[in-house]
Protein backbone atom coordinates (compact mmCIF):
# COMPACT_ATOMS: atom_id res chain seq x y z
CA UNK A 1 0.00 0.00 0.00
CA UNK A 2 1.66 3.20 -1.21
CA UNK A 3 0.24 6.50 -0.10
CA UNK A 4 1.13 10.09 -0.81
CA UNK A 5 0.55 13.04 1.52
CA UNK A 6 -2.55 14.22 -0.36
CA UNK A 7 -4.15 10.79 0.23
CA UNK A 8 -3.42 11.00 3.98
CA UNK A 9 -4.91 14.53 4.05
CA UNK A 10 -8.23 13.21 2.75
CA UNK A 11 -8.39 10.20 5.05
CA UNK A 12 -10.68 9.99 8.05
CA UNK A 13 -9.22 9.56 11.53
CA UNK A 14 -9.99 5.82 11.55
CA UNK A 15 -8.69 5.30 8.02
CA UNK A 16 -5.36 6.85 9.02
CA UNK A 17 -5.21 4.62 12.08
CA UNK A 18 -5.93 1.50 10.05
CA UNK A 19 -3.22 2.41 7.54
CA UNK A 20 -0.60 3.01 10.26
CA UNK A 21 -1.80 -0.13 12.04
CA UNK A 22 -1.30 -2.21 8.88
CA UNK A 23 2.20 -0.74 8.37
CA UNK A 24 3.08 -1.41 12.01
CA UNK A 25 1.89 -5.01 11.98
CA UNK A 26 3.52 -5.61 8.58
CA UNK A 27 6.87 -4.49 10.01
CA UNK A 28 6.49 -6.52 13.19
CA UNK A 29 5.10 -9.75 11.77
CA UNK A 30 6.55 -9.86 8.27
CA UNK A 31 9.80 -7.91 8.71
CA UNK A 32 8.98 -5.67 5.76
CA UNK A 33 10.87 -2.39 5.91
CA UNK A 34 9.95 -0.52 2.74
CA UNK A 35 7.84 2.35 4.02
CA UNK A 36 10.38 4.40 5.94
CA UNK A 37 10.40 7.35 3.51
CA UNK A 38 6.58 7.44 3.45
CA UNK A 39 6.41 7.40 7.24
CA UNK A 40 8.97 10.18 7.53
CA UNK A 41 6.86 12.36 5.19
CA UNK A 42 3.72 11.54 7.14
CA UNK A 43 5.47 12.36 10.41
CA UNK A 44 6.52 15.79 9.12
CA UNK A 45 2.97 16.38 7.89
CA UNK A 46 1.42 15.47 11.26
CA UNK A 47 3.89 17.65 13.18
CA UNK A 48 3.29 20.60 10.84
CA UNK A 49 -0.48 20.24 11.33
CA UNK A 50 -0.10 19.75 15.10
CA UNK A 51 -1.73 16.32 14.95
CA UNK A 52 0.35 14.99 17.83
CA UNK A 53 -1.53 11.70 18.15
CA UNK A 54 -0.41 10.56 14.70
CA UNK A 55 2.98 12.23 15.14
CA UNK A 56 3.52 10.03 18.21
CA UNK A 57 2.42 6.88 16.35
CA UNK A 58 4.73 7.52 13.39
CA UNK A 59 7.65 8.23 15.77
CA UNK A 60 7.08 4.88 17.51
CA UNK A 61 7.13 3.06 14.16
CA UNK A 62 10.21 4.99 13.01
CA UNK A 63 11.98 3.91 16.23
CA UNK A 64 11.74 0.31 14.97
CA UNK A 65 13.27 1.39 11.65
CA UNK A 66 16.09 3.10 13.56
CA UNK A 67 16.81 -0.05 15.54
CA UNK A 68 16.65 -2.21 12.41
CA UNK A 69 19.04 0.07 10.53
CA UNK A 70 21.76 -0.80 13.03
CA UNK A 71 21.68 -2.66 16.33
CA UNK A 72 24.06 -0.02 17.63
CA UNK A 73 21.07 2.31 17.40
CA UNK A 74 19.29 0.62 20.34
CA UNK A 75 19.62 3.63 22.63
CA UNK A 76 18.77 6.08 19.85
CA UNK A 77 15.59 4.04 19.27
CA UNK A 78 14.78 4.27 22.99
CA UNK A 79 15.23 8.04 22.89
CA UNK A 80 12.83 8.29 19.95
CA UNK A 81 10.33 6.05 21.75
CA UNK A 82 10.56 8.25 24.82
CA UNK A 83 9.75 11.36 22.78
CA UNK A 84 6.80 9.54 21.23
CA UNK A 85 5.60 8.44 24.68
CA UNK A 86 5.83 12.03 25.95
CA UNK A 87 3.60 13.17 23.09
CA UNK A 88 1.10 10.35 23.70
CA UNK A 89 0.92 11.15 27.41
CA UNK A 90 0.68 14.91 26.88
CA UNK A 91 -2.48 14.53 24.76
CA UNK A 92 -3.75 11.55 26.76
CA UNK A 93 -3.98 9.30 23.68
CA UNK A 94 -4.38 5.64 24.62
CA UNK A 95 -4.09 4.69 20.95
CA UNK A 96 -0.68 6.32 20.55
CA UNK A 97 0.46 4.86 23.88
CA UNK A 98 -0.55 1.35 22.77
CA UNK A 99 1.56 1.72 19.62
CA UNK A 100 4.45 3.13 21.63
CA UNK A 101 4.62 0.43 24.30
CA UNK A 102 4.13 -2.33 21.69
CA UNK A 103 7.06 -0.92 19.69
CA UNK A 104 9.24 -0.78 22.80
CA UNK A 105 8.34 -4.36 23.69
CA UNK A 106 9.24 -5.50 20.18
CA UNK A 107 12.61 -3.71 20.22
CA UNK A 108 13.45 -5.11 23.68
CA UNK A 109 12.53 -8.58 22.40
CA UNK A 110 14.84 -8.22 19.40
CA UNK A 111 17.54 -6.99 21.78
CA UNK A 112 17.01 -10.14 23.89
CA UNK A 113 15.83 -8.20 26.95
CA UNK A 114 13.02 -10.69 27.50
CA UNK A 115 11.89 -9.54 30.95
CA UNK A 116 11.51 -5.92 29.85
CA UNK A 117 9.92 -6.99 26.56
CA UNK A 118 7.34 -9.12 28.36
CA UNK A 119 6.50 -6.32 30.81
CA UNK A 120 5.93 -3.92 27.92
CA UNK A 121 3.80 -6.34 25.92
CA UNK A 122 1.67 -7.14 28.99
CA UNK A 123 1.17 -3.40 29.54
CA UNK A 124 0.24 -2.84 25.87
CA UNK A 125 -2.25 -5.69 26.09
CA UNK A 126 -4.05 -3.96 28.98
CA UNK A 127 -4.46 -0.63 27.18
CA UNK A 128 -7.98 -0.19 25.85
CA UNK A 129 -7.90 2.14 22.85
CA UNK A 130 -11.52 2.97 22.07
CA UNK A 131 -12.44 3.26 18.36
CA UNK A 132 -8.81 2.68 17.53
CA UNK A 133 -8.01 -0.44 15.58
CA UNK A 134 -11.15 -1.96 14.15
CA UNK A 135 -9.37 -4.89 12.53
CA UNK A 136 -7.71 -5.94 15.76
CA UNK A 137 -4.44 -6.72 13.94
CA UNK A 138 -2.26 -5.08 16.58
CA UNK A 139 -4.04 -6.86 19.43
CA UNK A 140 -3.60 -10.18 17.63
CA UNK A 141 0.07 -9.49 17.04
CA UNK A 142 0.58 -8.52 20.70
CA UNK A 143 -0.88 -11.86 21.76
CA UNK A 144 1.42 -13.74 19.36
CA UNK A 145 4.48 -11.76 20.45
CA UNK A 146 3.69 -12.38 24.11
CA UNK A 147 3.53 -16.13 23.47
CA UNK A 148 6.82 -15.99 21.53
CA UNK A 149 8.58 -14.08 24.34
CA UNK A 150 7.28 -16.52 26.96
CA UNK A 151 8.48 -19.41 24.80
CA UNK A 152 11.94 -17.84 24.45
CA UNK A 153 12.11 -17.31 28.22
CA UNK A 154 11.13 -20.91 28.85
CA UNK A 155 13.77 -22.17 26.41
CA UNK A 156 16.39 -19.93 28.02
CA UNK A 157 15.50 -21.30 31.46
CA UNK A 158 15.62 -24.91 30.25
CA UNK A 159 19.02 -24.66 28.54
CA UNK A 160 22.20 -25.62 30.35
CA UNK A 161 23.37 -22.21 31.42
CA UNK A 162 26.72 -20.96 30.22
CA UNK A 163 27.82 -17.89 32.17
CA UNK A 164 28.23 -14.93 29.83
CA UNK A 165 31.52 -13.19 29.47
CA UNK A 166 31.50 -9.61 30.62
CA UNK A 167 33.96 -8.29 28.06
CA UNK A 168 32.25 -4.94 27.46
CA UNK A 169 34.21 -1.81 28.21
CA UNK A 170 32.92 -0.60 31.62
CA UNK A 171 33.03 3.03 30.46
CA UNK A 172 30.93 2.18 27.40
CA UNK A 173 28.54 0.20 29.62
CA UNK A 174 28.20 3.22 31.92
CA UNK A 175 27.39 5.47 28.95
CA UNK A 176 24.69 3.03 27.86
CA UNK A 177 23.17 2.97 31.33
CA UNK A 178 23.10 6.76 31.37
CA UNK A 179 21.46 6.94 27.95
CA UNK A 180 18.89 4.32 28.88
CA UNK A 181 17.80 5.69 32.24
CA UNK A 182 17.62 9.24 30.93
CA UNK A 183 14.74 8.42 28.58
CA UNK A 184 12.43 6.67 31.04
CA UNK A 185 10.08 8.51 33.38
CA UNK A 186 7.93 5.60 34.55
CA UNK A 187 9.40 4.47 37.87
CA UNK A 188 8.58 0.75 37.44
CA UNK A 189 10.06 0.61 33.93
CA UNK A 190 13.10 2.60 35.08
CA UNK A 191 13.86 0.19 37.93
CA UNK A 192 13.54 -2.72 35.53
CA UNK A 193 15.93 -1.13 33.02
CA UNK A 194 18.51 -0.30 35.71
CA UNK A 195 18.37 -3.84 37.10
CA UNK A 196 18.91 -5.38 33.66
CA UNK A 197 21.84 -3.07 32.89
CA UNK A 198 23.53 -3.77 36.24
CA UNK A 199 23.16 -7.51 35.69
CA UNK A 200 24.86 -7.16 32.33
CA UNK A 201 27.66 -4.83 33.45
CA UNK A 202 28.54 -6.85 36.59
CA UNK A 203 28.10 -10.22 34.88
CA UNK A 204 25.63 -11.35 37.56
CA UNK A 205 22.59 -13.61 37.61
CA UNK A 206 20.13 -11.30 39.33
CA UNK A 207 19.68 -7.72 40.42
CA UNK A 208 16.93 -6.11 42.45
CA UNK A 209 16.51 -2.36 42.90
CA UNK A 210 14.79 -1.59 46.20
CA UNK A 211 13.23 1.82 46.82
CA UNK A 212 13.04 3.34 50.29
CA UNK A 213 9.55 4.34 51.46
CA UNK A 214 10.42 6.57 54.40
CA UNK A 215 6.81 7.24 55.38
CA UNK A 216 6.08 3.53 55.85
CA UNK A 217 9.60 2.60 56.94
CA UNK A 218 9.79 -0.05 54.21
CA UNK A 219 11.91 -1.13 51.27
CA UNK A 220 9.93 -2.13 48.19
CA UNK A 221 10.58 -3.32 44.68
CA UNK A 222 8.62 -4.43 41.66
CA UNK A 223 11.78 -5.68 40.02
CA UNK A 224 13.35 -9.06 40.64
CA UNK A 225 14.98 -10.11 37.38
CA UNK A 226 15.00 -13.81 36.68
CA UNK A 227 11.71 -14.40 38.50
CA UNK A 228 8.17 -13.19 37.85
CA UNK A 229 7.83 -9.49 38.63
CA UNK A 230 5.82 -8.67 41.72
CA UNK A 231 5.98 -6.12 44.49
CA UNK A 232 8.15 -7.02 47.47
CA UNK A 233 7.87 -5.04 50.72
CA UNK A 234 9.62 -5.48 54.05
CA UNK A 235 10.77 -3.28 56.99
CA UNK A 236 13.67 -1.05 55.97
CA UNK A 237 15.90 -2.34 58.79
CA UNK A 238 15.63 -6.05 57.90
CA UNK A 239 18.05 -8.23 55.96
CA UNK A 240 21.15 -7.16 54.11
CA UNK A 241 19.25 -4.60 52.00
CA UNK A 242 17.81 -3.14 55.21
CA UNK A 243 21.27 -2.98 56.81
CA UNK A 244 22.62 -1.09 53.78
CA UNK A 245 19.64 1.29 53.72
CA UNK A 246 20.09 2.02 57.43
CA UNK A 247 23.87 2.36 57.59
CA UNK A 248 24.68 3.60 54.09
CA UNK A 249 27.51 1.04 53.88
CA UNK A 250 28.34 -1.07 50.83
CA UNK A 251 28.25 -4.80 51.58
CA UNK A 252 30.19 -7.30 49.47
CA UNK A 253 29.58 -10.87 50.72
CA UNK A 254 31.53 -13.76 49.21
CA UNK A 255 29.51 -16.48 50.99
CA UNK A 256 25.90 -15.49 51.70
CA UNK A 257 25.14 -18.46 53.97
CA UNK A 258 28.11 -17.62 56.20
CA UNK A 259 26.74 -14.14 56.94
CA UNK A 260 24.26 -13.85 59.84
CA UNK A 261 22.46 -10.95 58.20
CA UNK A 262 21.37 -13.09 55.24
CA UNK A 263 17.77 -14.33 55.36
CA UNK A 264 17.94 -17.98 54.21
CA UNK A 265 14.16 -18.35 54.29
CA UNK A 266 13.83 -16.33 51.08
CA UNK A 267 15.97 -18.88 49.20
CA UNK A 268 13.84 -21.66 50.66
CA UNK A 269 10.66 -19.99 49.47
CA UNK A 270 11.95 -19.20 45.99
CA UNK A 271 14.09 -22.36 45.58
CA UNK A 272 16.96 -20.13 44.55
CA UNK A 273 20.50 -20.64 45.82
CA UNK A 274 22.27 -17.36 46.69
CA UNK A 275 26.06 -17.66 46.64
CA UNK A 276 27.40 -14.11 46.82
CA UNK A 277 25.92 -10.63 47.20
CA UNK A 278 26.91 -7.08 46.37
CA UNK A 279 24.61 -4.57 48.06
CA UNK A 280 25.00 -0.81 47.79
CA UNK A 281 22.90 2.25 48.73
CA UNK A 282 21.37 4.45 46.02
CA UNK A 283 22.05 8.09 46.79
CA UNK A 284 20.35 11.08 45.18
CA UNK A 285 21.87 14.45 44.32
CA UNK A 286 21.23 15.64 47.91
CA UNK A 287 23.28 12.68 49.22
CA UNK A 288 20.15 11.11 50.70
CA UNK A 289 19.66 7.33 50.58
CA UNK A 290 16.65 6.64 48.33
CA UNK A 291 17.10 2.92 47.82
CA UNK A 292 19.41 -0.09 47.53
CA UNK A 293 20.97 -2.12 44.73
CA UNK A 294 21.17 -5.84 45.53
CA UNK A 295 23.14 -7.91 43.00
CA UNK A 296 23.30 -11.69 43.36
CA UNK A 297 25.59 -14.48 42.12
CA UNK A 298 28.42 -13.19 39.98
CA UNK A 299 29.05 -15.80 37.28
CA UNK A 300 32.86 -15.77 37.31
CA UNK A 301 33.67 -15.80 41.02
CA UNK A 302 33.03 -13.15 43.65
CA UNK A 303 32.27 -9.46 43.26
CA UNK A 304 35.46 -7.39 43.07
CA UNK A 305 36.56 -3.88 43.94
CA UNK A 306 36.17 -3.07 40.25
CA UNK A 307 32.53 -4.22 40.41
CA UNK A 308 31.93 -1.95 43.39
CA UNK A 309 33.42 1.00 41.52
CA UNK A 310 31.27 0.24 38.47
CA UNK A 311 28.15 0.05 40.65
CA UNK A 312 29.04 3.36 42.35
CA UNK A 313 29.34 5.01 38.93
CA UNK A 314 26.03 3.53 37.76
CA UNK A 315 24.40 4.49 41.05
CA UNK A 316 25.32 8.15 40.64
CA UNK A 317 23.47 8.30 37.31
CA UNK A 318 20.65 6.03 38.41
CA UNK A 319 20.06 7.93 41.66
CA UNK A 320 19.35 11.16 39.79
CA UNK A 321 17.18 9.35 37.23
CA UNK A 322 15.19 7.64 40.00
CA UNK A 323 14.75 10.96 41.82
CA UNK A 324 13.45 12.53 38.61
CA UNK A 325 11.13 9.57 37.95
CA UNK A 326 9.73 9.73 41.49
CA UNK A 327 9.19 13.48 41.07
CA UNK A 328 7.55 12.89 37.68
CA UNK A 329 5.32 10.22 39.24
CA UNK A 330 4.27 12.64 41.99
CA UNK A 331 3.57 15.34 39.40
CA UNK A 332 1.50 12.90 37.37
CA UNK A 333 -0.53 12.00 40.47
CA UNK A 334 -0.91 15.68 41.33
CA UNK A 335 -2.09 16.46 37.80
CA UNK A 336 -4.56 13.57 38.00
CA UNK A 337 -5.80 14.84 41.36
CA UNK A 338 -6.26 18.27 39.82
CA UNK A 339 -8.15 16.74 36.90
CA UNK A 340 -10.35 14.78 39.33
CA UNK A 341 -10.97 17.96 41.33
CA UNK A 342 -11.85 19.82 38.14
CA UNK A 343 -14.22 17.02 37.09
CA UNK A 344 -15.84 17.18 40.52
CA UNK A 345 -16.07 20.97 40.22
CA UNK A 346 -17.75 20.65 36.82
CA UNK A 347 -20.25 18.12 38.18
CA UNK A 348 -20.97 20.41 41.12
CA UNK A 349 -21.58 23.41 38.85
CA UNK A 350 -23.81 21.36 36.56
CA UNK A 351 -25.75 19.91 39.51
CA UNK A 352 -26.10 23.38 41.05
CA UNK A 353 -27.68 24.66 37.84
CA UNK A 354 -30.10 21.72 37.78
CA UNK A 355 -31.01 22.40 41.41
CA UNK A 356 -31.77 26.04 40.60
CA UNK A 357 -33.74 25.35 37.43
CA UNK A 358 -35.71 22.16 38.08
CA UNK A 359 -37.64 22.64 34.84
CA UNK A 360 -34.53 21.62 32.89
CA UNK A 361 -32.99 19.19 35.43
CA UNK A 362 -30.81 16.61 33.65
CA UNK A 363 -30.62 18.73 30.48
CA UNK A 364 -26.85 19.33 30.62
CA UNK A 365 -26.10 15.65 31.13
CA UNK A 366 -28.31 14.55 28.23
CA UNK A 367 -26.85 17.24 25.96
CA UNK A 368 -23.41 15.93 26.85
CA UNK A 369 -24.42 12.37 25.97
CA UNK A 370 -25.86 13.45 22.58
CA UNK A 371 -22.72 15.50 21.98
CA UNK A 372 -20.50 12.48 22.66
CA UNK A 373 -22.49 10.41 20.13
CA UNK A 374 -21.82 12.99 17.40
CA UNK A 375 -18.13 13.31 18.38
CA UNK A 376 -17.75 9.53 18.14
CA UNK A 377 -19.57 9.41 14.80
CA UNK A 378 -17.21 11.96 13.19
CA UNK A 379 -14.11 10.34 14.73
CA UNK A 380 -12.78 13.31 16.68
CA UNK A 381 -9.60 12.67 18.66
CA UNK A 382 -9.85 11.76 22.33
CA UNK A 383 -8.45 15.15 23.37
CA UNK A 384 -11.05 17.02 21.24
CA UNK A 385 -13.84 14.85 22.65
CA UNK A 386 -12.76 15.55 26.20
CA UNK A 387 -12.79 19.33 25.69
CA UNK A 388 -16.19 19.31 23.96
CA UNK A 389 -17.60 17.03 26.64
CA UNK A 390 -16.58 19.45 29.40
CA UNK A 391 -17.96 22.39 27.41
CA UNK A 392 -21.30 20.60 26.93
CA UNK A 393 -21.66 19.89 30.65
CA UNK A 394 -21.28 23.60 31.39
CA UNK A 395 -22.85 25.17 28.31
CA UNK A 396 -25.69 26.73 30.36
CA UNK A 397 -23.65 27.74 33.40
CA UNK A 398 -24.26 31.42 32.52
CA UNK A 399 -27.88 30.93 33.57
CA UNK A 400 -26.79 31.41 37.18
CA UNK A 401 -26.75 35.11 36.29
CA UNK A 402 -30.33 35.09 34.99
CA UNK A 403 -33.20 36.23 37.24
CA UNK A 404 -35.33 33.45 38.72
CA UNK A 405 -38.49 35.21 37.56
CA UNK A 406 -37.28 34.85 33.97
CA UNK A 407 -35.47 31.52 34.20
CA UNK A 408 -38.39 29.72 35.85
CA UNK A 409 -41.22 31.45 34.00
CA UNK A 410 -43.68 28.93 32.63
CA UNK A 411 -45.33 31.05 29.96
CA UNK A 412 -44.06 32.94 26.93
CA UNK A 413 -41.23 35.40 27.58
CA UNK A 414 -41.57 39.09 26.80
CA UNK A 415 -39.06 40.70 24.44
CA UNK A 416 -37.16 42.16 27.41
CA UNK A 417 -37.18 38.81 29.23
CA UNK A 418 -35.94 37.02 26.11
CA UNK A 419 -33.15 39.59 25.70
CA UNK A 420 -32.20 39.01 29.33
CA UNK A 421 -32.09 35.20 29.03
CA UNK A 422 -29.94 35.49 25.89
CA UNK A 423 -27.28 37.04 28.10
CA UNK A 424 -26.51 33.59 29.55
CA UNK A 425 -24.30 32.71 26.54
CA UNK A 426 -22.04 35.69 27.16
CA UNK A 427 -22.08 35.01 30.92
CA UNK A 428 -21.06 31.42 30.22
CA UNK A 429 -18.02 32.70 28.32
CA UNK A 430 -17.09 35.12 31.12
CA UNK A 431 -17.40 32.49 33.86
CA UNK A 432 -15.61 29.66 32.06
CA UNK A 433 -12.99 32.05 30.71
CA UNK A 434 -11.83 32.57 34.29
CA UNK A 435 -11.87 28.83 35.08
CA UNK A 436 -10.20 27.67 31.86
CA UNK A 437 -7.71 30.36 30.94
CA UNK A 438 -4.66 28.47 29.66
CA UNK A 439 -3.59 25.87 27.11
CA UNK A 440 -6.04 23.79 25.14
CA UNK A 441 -8.67 24.10 27.88
CA UNK A 442 -9.25 27.78 27.12
CA UNK A 443 -11.32 26.55 24.14
CA UNK A 444 -13.93 25.19 26.56
CA UNK A 445 -15.29 28.68 27.26
CA UNK A 446 -15.53 29.51 23.54
CA UNK A 447 -17.23 26.21 22.69
CA UNK A 448 -19.70 26.34 25.59
CA UNK A 449 -20.69 29.93 24.83
CA UNK A 450 -21.29 29.26 21.11
CA UNK A 451 -24.16 26.75 21.41
CA UNK A 452 -26.73 29.41 20.41
CA UNK A 453 -24.78 30.56 17.36
CA UNK A 454 -26.50 29.72 14.05
CA UNK A 455 -24.86 28.54 10.86
CA UNK A 456 -26.26 31.52 8.91
CA UNK A 457 -24.92 34.04 11.46
CA UNK A 458 -28.30 34.98 13.00
CA UNK A 459 -27.59 33.44 16.43
CA UNK A 460 -26.03 34.88 19.56
CA UNK A 461 -23.97 36.05 21.37
CA UNK A 462 -21.21 36.82 18.86
CA UNK A 463 -23.24 36.16 15.68
CA UNK A 464 -20.64 33.78 14.29
CA UNK A 465 -21.44 31.86 11.11
CA UNK A 466 -20.43 28.73 9.24
CA UNK A 467 -17.11 27.15 10.11
CA UNK A 468 -16.20 30.20 12.22
CA UNK A 469 -18.36 28.57 14.88
CA UNK A 470 -16.14 26.02 16.67
CA UNK A 471 -16.92 22.41 15.76
CA UNK A 472 -17.87 21.81 19.40
CA UNK A 473 -20.33 24.71 19.29
CA UNK A 474 -21.93 23.39 16.09
CA UNK A 475 -22.33 19.96 17.69
CA UNK A 476 -23.72 21.48 20.89
CA UNK A 477 -26.31 23.49 18.94
CA UNK A 478 -27.87 20.27 17.61
CA UNK A 479 -27.68 18.41 20.92
CA UNK A 480 -29.11 21.37 22.86
CA UNK A 481 -32.12 21.91 20.60
CA UNK A 482 -32.81 18.19 20.25
CA UNK A 483 -32.91 17.65 24.01
CA UNK A 484 -34.98 20.79 24.62
CA UNK A 485 -37.79 19.77 22.24
CA UNK A 486 -37.74 16.05 23.10
CA UNK A 487 -37.96 16.66 26.86
CA UNK A 488 -41.20 17.03 28.74
CA UNK A 489 -41.85 20.21 30.73
CA UNK A 490 -44.65 20.74 33.24
CA UNK A 491 -46.05 23.45 30.98
CA UNK A 492 -45.85 21.43 27.74
CA UNK A 493 -45.48 17.90 26.38
CA UNK A 494 -42.49 16.72 24.40
CA UNK A 495 -42.71 17.43 20.69
CA UNK A 496 -43.78 14.67 18.30
CA UNK A 497 -40.67 12.97 16.98
CA UNK A 498 -41.51 13.63 13.31
CA UNK A 499 -41.70 17.38 14.07
CA UNK A 500 -38.36 17.16 15.92
CA UNK A 501 -36.65 15.58 12.91
CA UNK A 502 -38.34 18.09 10.59
CA UNK A 503 -36.96 21.00 12.65
CA UNK A 504 -33.43 19.58 12.31
CA UNK A 505 -33.88 19.02 8.57
CA UNK A 506 -35.35 22.49 8.02
CA UNK A 507 -32.50 24.01 10.03
CA UNK A 508 -29.74 22.50 7.86
CA UNK A 509 -27.21 25.19 6.87
CA UNK A 510 -29.36 27.91 8.47
CA UNK A 511 -29.58 27.11 12.18
CA UNK A 512 -27.35 24.02 12.11
CA UNK A 513 -24.31 22.67 10.29
CA UNK A 514 -26.05 20.53 7.65
CA UNK A 515 -23.36 17.86 7.59
CA UNK A 516 -23.60 17.40 11.36
CA UNK A 517 -27.40 17.15 11.17
CA UNK A 518 -26.99 14.26 8.73
CA UNK A 519 -24.48 12.63 11.06
CA UNK A 520 -26.85 12.94 14.04
CA UNK A 521 -29.90 11.64 12.18
CA UNK A 522 -27.91 8.60 11.03
CA UNK A 523 -26.95 7.53 14.58
CA UNK A 524 -28.77 4.29 15.42
CA UNK A 525 -31.85 4.61 17.62
CA UNK A 526 -30.58 2.23 20.33
CA UNK A 527 -28.03 4.88 21.32
CA UNK A 528 -30.60 7.70 21.23
CA UNK A 529 -33.12 5.76 23.32
CA UNK A 530 -30.47 4.99 25.95
CA UNK A 531 -30.19 8.75 26.48
CA UNK A 532 -33.99 9.22 26.49
CA UNK A 533 -34.24 6.87 29.47
CA UNK A 534 -31.06 8.03 31.23
CA UNK A 535 -31.84 8.88 34.84
CA UNK A 536 -35.14 6.96 34.81
CA UNK A 537 -36.02 3.51 36.08
CA UNK A 538 -36.70 2.32 32.53
CA UNK A 539 -34.27 -0.12 30.91
CA UNK A 540 -33.87 -0.98 27.25
CA UNK A 541 -35.00 -4.57 26.65
CA UNK A 542 -32.67 -6.79 24.65
CA UNK A 543 -35.41 -7.52 22.11
CA UNK A 544 -36.09 -3.81 21.66
CA UNK A 545 -32.36 -3.10 21.42
CA UNK A 546 -32.14 -5.58 18.52
CA UNK A 547 -34.95 -3.68 16.78
CA UNK A 548 -33.35 -0.25 17.31
CA UNK A 549 -29.76 -1.08 16.40
CA UNK A 550 -30.66 -1.32 12.70
CA UNK A 551 -32.67 1.92 12.39
CA UNK A 552 -31.91 5.63 12.81
CA UNK A 553 -33.98 8.79 13.34
CA UNK A 554 -34.28 9.32 9.58
CA UNK A 555 -35.84 5.87 9.34
CA UNK A 556 -38.28 6.67 12.16
CA UNK A 557 -39.25 9.89 10.34
CA UNK A 558 -39.73 8.12 7.00
CA UNK A 559 -41.84 5.33 8.57
CA UNK A 560 -44.16 7.91 10.17
CA UNK A 561 -44.57 9.85 6.92
CA UNK A 562 -45.56 6.67 5.07
CA UNK A 563 -48.91 7.00 6.82
CA UNK A 564 -50.99 3.89 5.93
CA UNK A 565 -48.39 2.25 3.68
CA UNK A 566 -46.22 0.86 6.47
CA UNK A 567 -45.02 -2.72 6.64
CA UNK A 568 -45.68 -4.78 9.75
CA UNK A 569 -41.98 -4.50 10.64
CA UNK A 570 -42.09 -0.70 10.34
CA UNK A 571 -45.22 -0.56 12.50
CA UNK A 572 -43.42 -2.61 15.16
CA UNK A 573 -40.43 -0.24 15.10
CA UNK A 574 -42.68 2.81 15.58
CA UNK A 575 -44.75 1.17 18.31
CA UNK A 576 -41.61 0.14 20.21
CA UNK A 577 -40.01 3.56 19.76
CA UNK A 578 -43.17 5.32 21.01
CA UNK A 579 -43.07 3.24 24.19
CA UNK A 580 -39.68 4.70 25.11
CA UNK A 581 -40.21 8.18 23.67
CA UNK A 582 -43.71 9.14 24.83
CA UNK A 583 -44.30 6.97 27.91
CA UNK A 584 -41.21 7.95 29.92
CA UNK A 585 -41.78 10.35 32.79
Amino acid sequence: MVLEINAIENMSHNARLEFLNSVFVEILSRNKFDKKSELQKFHKYFVANKNFEFASITMSILAIYKYKDSKNSYYDALLLLNDAKYLANSINSMIALKFNISAQGYIEFLNNNLEIALDNIKTAQLIQAENALSKGELDNFIIKLKLEIEKEKMNADDKTFIPPSNSEDPFLALLKVGRTVSVETNIDNLLNIIAEEIKHVLNADRCTVFMLDEEKGELWSKVATGVESKEIRFPSNMGIAGYVATTGETVNIEDAYADDRFNKEIDMQTEYKTRNILCMPIVNIKHQIVGVFQVLNKFDGSFTQKDEEALIAIGATAGIAIDNAVLFDKQEKLIQEQKDMMASFIDTLSTSLDARDKITAGHSRRVTLYTKLICDAINLSESEKKIIEQASLLHDIGKIGIKDSVLQKEGKLTDDEYAHIKEHAHLTHLILGKVYNSGEYKDIATIAASHHEKFDGSGYWQKLSGKDIPIGGRILAIADVFDAITSKRHYRSRMEIEKVVQILLDGKNTHFDGDLVDVFLNITVDKIVEIFIDGTEITLDKQDYDIFKNVNLKDIYSYITLFENKTQEQEQVLETFSKYYYDRT
